[in-house]
Formats: structure tokens, C-alpha cells, sequence
């Protein structure tokens, strides 16, 4: 009795079989979060302080200074700092943008 009830519950909810609902669902769910979710590109890639520190070799006091005299672009998302790993990778092949007091 209880499968029979379950059947026509089945039937009733859906005309097609459960099993493609289901995939429907799913590929209707992942279409919509790939086409809401903008995907990084690998040259925006954001990066936190410590890991741009680590990149430049300098502490994160420095990197501080350096943000606030302009000399490397961040980013604040919300109450966060990021930075784009290209524009990093860019400043360590252009040295006179940083270090020391005669740069």
C-alpha cells in the first residue's frame, strides 16, 4: 500500500520520469550559477597581503607603506585588502616602482 501511495504521489508531482526531473534540475541549477558567478580570469587573480609580501620579499609593514604611497594598486572588497597577482608579478620586473628612499 505504501509503494502504491508513493507512485501516485510520484506521478501526480511530475509527468516525467523522477530520475530526469532530477537532472533537470541540475543542469538548470549549474547553468544559472555558471552564468551568475563571474569566473576569475588567472591574470585577475586576487591575492592577499601576506601572500603579496611573500611575493615581493618585503614584511607586510612595508607592503602598508608601499599601498599608501601609491606605489603598488590594491583593492578593498569589503572591509578586505586584495591584490591582483599579475599587477604583483608586475611590480617585482619593475623595481624603480619600489624600495628605498631613492626610488
Amino acid at each position: 500500500m505504501t509503494q502504491l501511495k508513493n507512485t501516485q504521489q510520484q506521478q501526480f508531482l511530475s509527468p516525467i520520469p523522477l530520475e530526469d526531473l532530477g537532472n533537470f534540475i541540475r543542469n538548470c541549477i549549474k547553468e544559472e550559477l555558471e552564468n551568475k558567478v563571474p569566473q576569475t580570469p588567472p591574470s585577475e587573480e586576487l591575492i592577499t597581503s601576506t601572500e603579496t609580501a611573500r611575493i615581493l620579499g618585503v614584511s607586510k609593514v612595508t607592503l602598508h607603506t608601499w599601498k599608501l604611497e601609491g606605489r603598488i594598486k590594491y583593492y578593498r572588497i569589503g572591509t578586505r585588502i586584495r591584490f591582483k597577482k599579475a599587477e604583483v608579478m608586475e611590480a617585482l620586473q619593475n623595481p624603480n616602482n619600489r624600495g628605498g628612499k631613492n626610488a
